[in-house]
């Protein structure tokens, strides 16, 4: 059996800047029952076993430690106001961190940070970053996965791959996707093996890579991450894989901005079988030059055809440049009387910290969003 390290630790004896000794909990609380009973006889104790050299010695402070916690099932909930929909779902794709490199795995000494107070308003938290320069894989710190497990909230790593202009490569895309013979994906495994481990809940997958002329993006690029993707759900089911709208079908980046026959087979293979959880749509939807193609409406329609969830597919808005000042066709996302088209997909509602001097002006910031407080 597979040695894994436990997931509730804590350091004993003396504190030092060389050698430390984590235990278990439940053998910290078995050592100071033992305590307790030295007044009636001498007590001794001490470890055995063999010793692991780790080859990854900071590993221990870079786990989750707070398992997913159930939420209440929405039958249950009650809505707040007689316009709520309980059936759309709401994620947010936020940053966390200051940048993608360097972040402390369990925050830092200052009440100056980012710390997301309305995670009861959303659905699955994706930690976003990466770059050309910093690196194009993120798993998320351990102290945002424990927060949202705390809320019950599934919080997911990302995987990027910049467009050329920002320093994309299609040698990294070549790498992502290669598949040995027997058929297995190594970078899935690995993909899977590294949330297991730190114990966040899956990967977004956001490949805006384009190519070049000489390597052009094509047909066999999407097919390859198909594939790549139903390795990983079939390995890992109880993983969640979120498909960024972006790659085509025909290998193109053309941004679809709703669900297309273009993008579907992220979401579903040909004979009908599942690929893909989720899908976030780019953001142009809203647009006016789009707004009389009621795109979100069309892709709910072909959810519908294809017998998936409409639910699944999340309608994308950018709020990182004017927050709650963003012009969004609201309109366009409402299908009626107390229901929307699709889920909704929030990016970098992390705006209202940086853009916020001071940290009561993030909190006025942040209440505005999600609650409309002024």
């Amino acid at each position: 059996m597979k040695k894994q390290l436990p997931k509730n630790v804590r350091q004993i004896g003396n504190v030092s800047d060389s050698s430390k000794i984590y235990v278990e909990d439940y053998v910290d609380t078995f050592f100071n029952q033992l305590c307790d009973k030295t007044d009636q006889m001498p007590i001794g104790a001490f470890l055995v076993g063999e010793k692991v050299q780790e080859e990854d010695q900071d590993l221990i402070y870079n786990i989750s430690k707070i398992p997913l916690a159930k939420r209440v099932d929405y039958e249950y909930l009650t809505p707040v106001n007689e316009t709520q929909n309980k059936d759309t779902r709401v994620m947010a794709i936020s940053i966390m961190n200051s940048s993608t490199s360097g972040n402390a795995p369990h925050g830092l000494n200052s009440a100056n940070c980012n710390v997301f107070t309305y995670w009861q308003y959303v659905d699955e938290l994706v930690y976003w970053g990466g770059s050309s320069g910093e690196g194009l894989i993120v798993p998320p710190s351990p102290d945002v996965t424990d927060l949202g497990h705390k809320n019950g909230v599934p919080v997911i790593g990302t995987v990027f791959f910049p467009q050329g202009v920002a320093g994309g490569k299609m040698e990294w895309l070549d790498t992502f996707l290669s598949q040995e013979k027997d058929g297995s994906f190594p970078l899935a495994d690995k993909l899977i093996e590294v949330a297991k481990i730190y114990g966040f809940d899956g990967w977004f997958i956001n490949q805006e890579t384009e190519g070049t002329e000489e390597q052009p993006l094509t047909k066999d690029y999407a097919d390859q991450m198909q594939a790549f993707i139903k390795y990983f759900k079939e390995k890992a089911p109880e993983l969640r894989v979120i498909y960024y709208d972006s790659m085509t079908a025909d290998g193109e980046m053309d941004w679809q901005n709703a669900l297309t026959d273009q993008n579907e087979m992220f979401l579903q293979d040909e004979d009908g079988n599942a690929v893909a959880d989720e899908m976030f749509l780019n953001f142009w939807w809203t647009e006016e030059e789009l707004a009389d193609q009621k795109l979100l409406e069309q892709s709910a329609e072909k959810a519908e055809t294809m017998g998936i969830d409409p639910y699944q597919v999340y309608a994308g808005i950018d709020i990182q440049a004017n927050g709650y000042n963003t012009p969004i066709r609201w309109d366009l996302f409402e299908s009626g009387e107390n229901s929307t088209h699709t889920s909704l997909g929030i990016y970098c509602p992390s705006w209202a910290y940086a853009s916020a001097s001071t940290l009561d002006e993030f909190h006025q910031k942040e209440n505005t969003i999600w609650v409309n407080s002024k």
